[in-house]
């Protein structure tokens, strides 16, 4: 069984009242535009994504926000695909702009086009998700990556510590900022379960090479002994949970999204980015009038954007209630994470 721990959402999301059902458009455009549908007067809200729905990570975590932005802002949503083609990205955004009163936008290869369609349209609200835009026109959405990484940590150590292992393996992507604070954050996390387990990190120089992840997994686990294993690397990261179906004796633990299906009975827990949540809240703040161009805003557990999720059958329930007891601390304010 799943067990899903309780994700904390904004209180005032809890006030808002269900507007009624509306149309939503779910359209993946690739320079073409979509057909929006719905009243002139209703909220309309696009969602352009620099590369395609369909990934089983962020983006799909985005598209979870589709059916709660109709039924409580009575809003009409259209999506835009840029399917990594940087010639795709102006003429979509500007079409998001025209057709939208706020337009969310994920993935850092658009950034640049999405600050050139900000300036040049005021009337329309741009909200970038998981970064800095850099703008003062974009409000910034980014997560406390050092905050969910703390746990997904915590729940490293302790499997290991059920199964006899002394080391967690961490592999990371390439050496920027945000995954080091992930690693820094993940270390933590294992010394607050354990400080006697150790941690053993890698990174791929890459976040789009599965194989190379796939290898570093394996010797992690086959060489220097870790069986937990949190891979924050992107698709270099699916290689982990290869690895395991493969026969490598690791727990590898997901990030982003429940990953238990991708080596099942094999993942003891995820650490899962509620983009949704996110993209919810923003809306209300949206809908009051509380947005301003430039705003920076940070989520963490206790705005729900972090949540973990547990399998119940590879963890105890005493292990769980002990995370979810860490993770309520983390919340309160009592654990101090470094970045």
């Amino acid at each position: 069984m799943r067990h899903v721990s309780s994700r904390i959402m904004p209180r005032s999301l809890a006030s808002i009242a269900l507007l009624g059902a509306a149309s939503l458009v779910l359209v993946g455009c690739g320079g073409k535009a979509p057909t929006a549908q719905g009243e002139e007067d209703s909220l309309n809200i696009g969602v352009f994504v620099d590369n395609a729905f369909g990934d089983g990570d962020f983006f799909d975590q985005a598209s979870l926000a589709e059916d709660p932005l109709a039924e409580q802002f009575d809003a009409t949503v259209s999506t835009y695909e840029g399917q990594l083609e940087a010639q795709n990205f102006a003429p979509l955004l500007q079409d998001a702009a025209d057709r939208n009163d706020l337009v969310f936008v994920l993935g850092f290869e658009a950034i640049d086009a999405m600050n050139e369609a900000a300036a040049a349209n005021p009337d329309t609200q741009f909200v970038f998700i998981d970064g800095e835009a850099g703008s003062e026109d974009v409000v910034s959405a980014v997560f406390r990556t050092q905050e969910g990484c703390f746990m997904a940590g915590a729940l490293a150590a302790t499997v290991n510590a059920a199964n006899g292992s002394s080391t967690a393996g961490f592999i990371g992507g390439v050496n920027a900022p945000v995954v080091e604070n992930c690693e820094s954050g993940y270390t933590q996390g294992v010394a607050e379960v354990d400080s006697a387990q150790t941690v053993a990190s890698q990174y791929v120089g890459s976040f789009v090479d599965p194989g190379k992840g796939s290898e570093i997994a394996s010797t992690l686990g086959s060489t220097r002994g870790a069986y937990s294993v949190f891979a924050y690397a992107g698709l270099s990261g699916s290689g982990v949970f290869d690895a395991a179906k493969a026969g490598t004796d690791i727990a590898p633990i997901g990030v982003v999204a429940d990953k238990s299906a991708l080596a099942p009975s094999k993942v003891p827990g995820s650490l899962t980015m509620g983009v949704d949540t996110v993209m919810v809240d923003l809306t209300r703040q949206f809908v009051d009038g509380k947005l301003s161009g430039g705003d920076v805003q940070d989520y963490g557990f206790a705005e729900g954007g972090w949540a973990m999720v547990y399998d119940e059958e590879l963890l105890s329930a005493d292990d769980i209630a002990k995370l979810e007891a860490l993770q309520e601390s983390i919340v309160a304010g009592d654990v101090e994470i470094d970045e």
